[in-house]
């Protein structure tokens, strides 16, 4: 997996010894197909086709769009603009359900490049990286979140800071799987509180999973832009084409 890391902190590179050693005294296997060697083997990594954003929505990336989409022209998103690695399908789709439905917390170390990758391509100009927050029903069931797991690597490879408590989620939200675009509108709707200590006058990144009608997204920068943040970016490893996928 080929990406650039550009003057990465001392703790990006002591994660990666770490994972390495681990990979090392316990050999892993690809969470995919099972392959022995890697935790995503080079096979199933080259199944994994990185968007076209030259064809993609100018704002939140949604696929086959030279321009804005409908969506983002009837309801525009509050962030200034949501990029997205790849499409939520086959390889990249099995391995974030590892990463997040089966505690393959060490798949996030290699996940985590694809977003370094892309990062990279923005070329935007971050003050702070902070997640999505889950609900505390869902931070209890699984014990971690797998978006700020994504984020802190990411902010550690590009040395810049990460704050876990830039935003969060004042209020538990139902699941938004089996949702329309206007019920998840209506379900994250003032679901998010950002702290202007820590955000005004900033440039901020928000990392997550998977964006699919980007409503949840759209709310945390509503919230972060509340709090004064000046502009706000997103990051997913995928982006769904269809409203109904979660």
């Amino acid at each position: 997996m080929l990406h650039t890391i550009r003057n990465p902190s001392p703790f990006y590179s002591i994660q990666r010894f770490f994972w390495n050693a681990v990979d090392w005294l316990y050999p892993p296997s690809c969470a995919v197909c099972g392959a022995g060697g890697q935790k995503l083997c080079s096979s199933c990594q080259q199944q994994i086709i990185p968007l076209d954003h030259s064809t993609s929505c100018l704002q939140c990336d949604l696929p086959n769009h030279t321009s804005l989409c409908p969506t983002c022209q009837s309801h525009p998103p509050q962030f200034d603009q949501l990029r997205s690695f790849s499409v939520y399908e086959g390889v990249i789709r099995q391995a974030i359900h590892r990463l997040k439905y089966h505690n393959d917390l060490p798949l996030a170390d290699t996940l985590s490049c694809y977003l370094i990758s892309l990062f990279n391509q923005a070329s935007w100009d971050v003050d702070l990286i902070c997640a999505v927050p889950l609900s505390s029903q869902k931070q209890r069931q699984r014990g971690y979140n797998q978006s700020a797991l994504l984020a802190q690597i990411l902010a550690w490879a590009v040395s810049i800071p990460y704050e876990k408590k830039a935003i969060t989620r004042i209020r538990d939200t139902r699941s938004q799987v089996g949702l329309n675009a206007e019920e998840r509108r209506e379900n994250v709707k003032d679901a998010f509180r950002a702290n202007p200590k820590l955000v005004n006058h900033k440039v901020v990144l928000v990392v997550d999973d998977i964006a699919t009608t980007s409503a949840t997204l759209s709310a945390c920068a509503k919230a972060l832009k509340e709090a004064g943040a000046r502009n706000v970016y997103a990051l997913t490893l995928a982006r769904t084409i269809q409203l109904e996928q979660s």
